[in-house]
């Protein structure tokens, strides 16, 4: 995602994060590799780090937040954990308290879900204090099953207030 940011001139700082050191190894790696590749010598590479966002803080990376924060698949691969902290919440229950401090006033989170409708997206990051509401959502091609009407994966940016 940073990479086609990056492809569509996209000026500002990218910061990739991932809990897995493998995965940011491997980003690390393929922005090397487009730099070699292209022609631009005015090519800027993404910053990588390894991070656990539901167990640590930020590292200096994060400064006071981004404009843009997006999420590809994290919450989903959260949601599907059993791990629940202290208090014997799942994990997935403490993401939206996690990612809000990122997301620098008036900035967008945008997250994608192929195991969350949009209504349970809406539920999870727009309530209870509506320090996010909705943006804009990305519409994707729609199947009927069962008299019900839906998409197999939901896009939705919300705007932090």
């Amino acid at each position: 995602m940073l990479f086609a940011l990056i492809e569509e001139e996209w000026e500002g700082e990218l910061v990739g994060v991932d809990y897995s050191e493998t995965s940011v190894q491997l980003a690390k790696q393929i922005a090397i590799s487009r730099i070699e590749q292209s022609s631009s010598t005015e090519l800027s590479s993404p910053v990588f780090e390894q991070w656990d966002l539901l167990h640590a803080d930020p590292g200096l990376w994060n400064k006071d937040g981004f404009d843009v924060v997006l999420d590809k698949g994290t919450f989903d691969a959260i949601s599907l954990s059993a791990e629940s902290d202290n208090s014997g919440r799942r994990i997935h229950e403490t993401y939206r308290a996690c990612i809000l401090p990122l997301i620098r006033p008036h900035g967008l989170f945008v997250i994608t879900s192929c195991n969350w409708t949009r209504d349970e997206i809406l539920r999870w990051f727009s309530e209870p204090d509506s320090e996010l509401s909705i943006f804009r959502e990305v519409h994707y091609p729609s199947y009927t099953f069962g008299g019900q009407k839906g998409q197999s994966v939901c896009t939705v940016v919300f705007q932090k207030a």
